[in-house]
């Protein structure tokens, strides 16, 4: 039986170029405002949010996790336009999962 898991983001988005500042705001807005994840207080680059994973091993579930997280910020930045301008770098916290996962996102 699926699981729910408490999660926590912390994270940044880098512009490929001077040029695609403009990109990586706009990605850095989305994730905070539009994915339904939750920012931690007035820290903008932490997000708290839940998944749900399936059974399995602990590092199962941290594979299940990571790809989760990466594919939902991958179609994310598509949806945008961003995917070939911006790059995202971050640290995957899920409960009972530690440590963290590393997750790191360049353009295609």
């Amino acid at each position: 039986m699926s699981m729910s898991y408490e999660f926590q983001l912390a994270y940044t988005i880098s512009p490929e170029g001077k040029e695609h500042e403009g990109d990586a705001a706009v990605a850095r807005t989305h994730l905070r405002e539009e994915m339904g994840w939750k920012t931690s207080g007035k820290v903008e680059t932490t997000l708290h949010g839940k998944l749900v994973l399936s059974p399995g091993t602990k590092e199962e579930k941290r594979k299940e996790a990571s790809k989760s997280i990466r594919t939902q910020i991958r179609d994310a930045f598509k949806a945008l336009e961003v995917d070939k301008t911006v790059s995202f770098a971050g640290s995957l916290m899920v409960s009972g999962l530690d440590p963290a996962i590393k997750i790191g996102i360049t353009p295609d």
